[in-house]
């Protein structure tokens, strides 16, 4: 006997033809989701009060006086005035509490006085637990400096190179869970162990400021959050391409595509 084709049966074959094809349209959104990329700030929204997540929908809240630009690192940018009430807030989620994580950032930032590009430990200061889990400032001397908390336990690395000079730099916080890396430009620029488990809270994220009249002169641009962490090559890919092919997006003009679609070819 020959065997029956339902229509049920061909539906499925089409549906599973369907997605094969997505997936490799898309192929750019699976090495997102390989390399654990959480969200992505890229700064293209050109106007109004929100800095928009194009991964998962973490948009942050615009803050005082920020400015959007044309001229970023991949297109758009904002431009921070080195004032402590404008930044950008993004509300607490657990995912920011990752262990092991990656944060990287595109920042071109004056040579001024005590800087912070991102905090994580309340609304407040002075802070009222040692719980920093993600923080990274300016010296005053111009380098980069990244601290963290252990059981209450401060880690710190402070960089050699200087980032606060006029000009574009790619700065990356590497935490496996171990070890804490810095690295400026695609290059480790200081490593130290995490001492054990990063303490953790349910705090905000503040690119740009930390409470206290702490705050950035400059732009940001390319601002992400992976729940991985990263090798130097995949930094590198990272920073030389842009976040726009990891984090479910259109190269060409960053326009954002349905989450949905990329959670739908997992």
């Amino acid at each position: 006997m020959k065997k029956v084709i339902s229509v049920c049966q061909i539906q499925a074959f089409t549906i599973i033809l369907s997605l094969l094809a997505l997936a490799m349209v898309f192929c750019p959104t699976a090495h997102a989701v390989k390399l654990g990329l959480a969200s992505a700030w890229l700064f293209d929204d050109n106007a109004g009060k929100v800095a928009k997540d194009v991964v998962s929908g973490h948009d942050g809240d615009i803050k005082g006086s920020l400015e959007w630009v044309n001229n970023g690192k991949f297109g758009g940018a904002l431009e921070f005035p080195g004032k402590g009430d404008s930044y950008v807030r993004v509300d607490h989620d657990d995912v920011f509490n990752s262990d092991p994580y990656t944060f990287v950032a595109w920042v071109k930032l004056e040579a001024k006085s005590w800087q912070y590009v991102v905090w994580r430990n309340g609304d407040v200061w002075p802070e009222p637990e040692l719980v920093r889990h993600l923080d990274i400032w300016i010296h005053d001397a111009d380098y980069p400096v990244f601290m963290w908390h252990v059981k209450g336990n401060v880690g710190r690395i402070d960089g050699k190179t200087i980032i606060a000079d006029g000009n574009w730099h790619h700065i990356a916080k590497v935490y496996d869970g171990k070890n804490v890396q810095m690295f400026v430009d695609g290059k480790l620029d200081g490593e130290e162990p995490s001492g054990g488990t990063l303490d953790t809270s349910e705090s905000p994220i503040w690119i740009g400021a930390r409470p206290g009249d702490v705050a950035a002169t400059g732009l940001f641009d390319e601002v992400g959050f992976f729940t991985e962490a990263l090798s130097e090559d995949e930094l590198n890919d990272v920073m030389d391409n842009g976040l726009a092919d990891y984090a479910a997006v259109e190269a060409v003009g960053k326009a954002t595509t349905t989450w949905a679609l990329l959670k739908s070819k997992k």
